[in-house]
């Protein structure tokens, strides 16, 4: 069994590498332009262009702290790495033990430092925040800075200046996009570029206005974001080495990671697929041993032509014809069942359990009743064919009672292709409740995946396709260890 078990486990190696190439190829191969549609859903939202001023100094302000419930002297001390005298100095109003009125502003720098004023007016990038101090304190040496927790600051009411020129290259740069970036949105006849003369090293003086591209709007950035800068091969390796680390990328349209949209909308499907394998069991076993026991009888024929029935309507149907027939204002005018379609505590048994089955139960039944249907057409073929052999009948010579005989000697070994085919039903069962979900407004895998369809969202298409077939994978893994424990017969080498 050992052995079995970790050459079944190698086996998922390829056979995972098959998905994720075929994924990749996916995602590579689909019509259509990521990255416009990333830049139309961008400028759909309003992130496109904006003029900016070139501004040349500021006039620094107090930084003021807005306080909370629970704030204190002692516990903004401690925050901002000062000593509470300091804090006290610049508000005399108060004392070291003053109840701090919550929405009240205390003076935390009686100025500006210098490291928040190079962030905000982009004089470096956020990493590189120590050039821009440098930068200040370089182009301002008129300017004794005092220090605020061992950072230099401006005090308030200084005007501080910041730049005498600069250029394109310099703005790309601290937005972290191209030089044509700018050139591209500021055209010939524009305020910015009149004449046609602006290149990347024009110098733009202080006061002067140009259009500037916002950092996420940028063909460049788009790219780089979604990693489609880099050669074909080389995305194939990153996309399989993060694969193999559950490390996907983020939605192209939220920037929110894949994994955190999967394992949100987890849970509800779990509750619509557990219930409806629930109903399935209970549907196909009983009525497939039951309908074997009465063969070629009137009960026989009427469970036959239910199962029938049941496989060749489609889930959804069967499931608005159960609205149809228990919602108010259909064949009963008060209504047999109120399904809670907008309610969220519904939708899972942990926050409102009477909610859970008044919303879970009709598309539960519904999928429930389609995959049960295969499952009691197979229980009862096999359990025919048992019945047939020599050892079964030798029980009933014995005296056994039917219970007996079929529980003891015959469902057991009519378990094991009922097995294979339940692992189907498994599969097919949790593409199925797509349509479900979308019906009864369930915000699983299932609908996600759908609107992300729509939205050409492939990161998080390729994130919830990879879980559903590493679900399968293992539901087939865990059936075929189930064969030796159901049957004593079979065993792996």
């Amino acid at each position: 069994m050992q052995k079995y078990l970790i050459r079944r486990l190698l086996l998922v190696i390829p056979t995972l590498w098959l998905v994720i190439s075929m994924l990749f190829l996916g995602v590579n191969l689909l019509p259509g332009d990521y990255v416009t549609i990333k830049l139309s859903n961008l400028e759909a939202s309003g992130a496109t262009t904006q003029p900016a001023d070139i501004i040349g100094e500021v006039e620094t302000e107090r930084t003021l702290h807005r306080v909370v419930a629970g704030d204190s002297v002692d516990s903004l001390a401690l925050f901002y790495q000062v000593a509470p005298e300091e804090i006290l100095a610049l508000n005399p109003r108060i004392k070291q033990d003053s109840e701090l009125i919550p929405g009240s502003s205390i003076i935390i720098i009686d100025g500006q430092l210098l490291s928040v004023i190079a962030r905000r007016e982009r004089l470096s990038l956020p990493e590189d925040v120590d050039k821009g101090v440098d930068l200040l304190v370089e182009r301002n040496p008129e300017i004794d800075f005092p220090t605020f927790a061992g950072q230099p600051y401006a005090p308030s009411g200084v005007a501080l200046k910041l730049r005498d020129s600069t250029t394109i290259t310099e703005l790309a740069q601290v937005n972290r996009v191209r030089p044509e970036d700018y050139l591209n949105v500021n055209l010939v006849g524009t305020p910015s570029n009149p004449d046609g003369e602006l290149t990347a090293e024009t110098l733009l003086l202080p006061g002067s206005t140009i259009i500037a591209p916002t950092r996420e709007i940028t063909e460049s950035s788009v790219k780089h974001r979604l990693g489609l800068d880099k050669p074909l091969g080389i995305q194939y390796v990153e996309f399989i080495w993060d694969t193999v680390r559950l490390k996907f990328r983020p939605s192209f349209q939220t920037n929110e990671p894949s994994m955190d949209i999967f394992l949100r909308t987890l849970p509800r499907t779990l509750h619509l697929n557990v219930y409806a394998l629930i109903v399935a069991i209970i549907v196909a076993l009983p009525v497939g041993i039951f309908s074997a026991m009465r063969q070629d009888r009137l009960p026989d024929y009427l469970l036959r032509g239910f199962a029938i029935f049941a496989l060749a309507a489609p889930s959804f149907w069967v499931a608005t014809m159960l609205i149809f027939v228990v919602s108010p204002g259909s064949l009963f005018e008060g209504g047999l069942w109120s399904i809670p379609l907008a309610e969220e505590e519904a939708r899972s048994i942990f926050t409102s359990v009477p909610g859970f089955f008044a919303l879970y139960t009709i598309p539960a039944v519904a999928g429930g009743i389609a995959a049960g249907a295969g499952l009691m057409r197979i229980t009862r073929s096999e359990l025919l064919e048992v019945l047939r052999q020599d050892y079964v009948r030798t029980a009933w010579s014995k005296g056994l009672r039917e219970r007996q005989v079929i529980r003891r000697h015959a469902f057991r070994n009519a378990l094991v292709p009922v097995l294979s085919v339940f692992g189907l039903q498994v599969a097919a069962l949790v593409g199925g409740n797509i349509i479900l979900e979308v019906l009864f407004n369930i915000p699983g895998v299932g609908l996600a995946l759908l609107q992300r369809i729509y939205q050409a969202d492939t990161p998080v298409i390729a994130t919830m396709v990879f879980f559903l077939a590493l679900f399968v994978i293992v539901v087939n893994i865990i059936i075929d260890i189930s064969y030796a424990l159901i049957d004593p017969r079979i065993r792996y080498a």
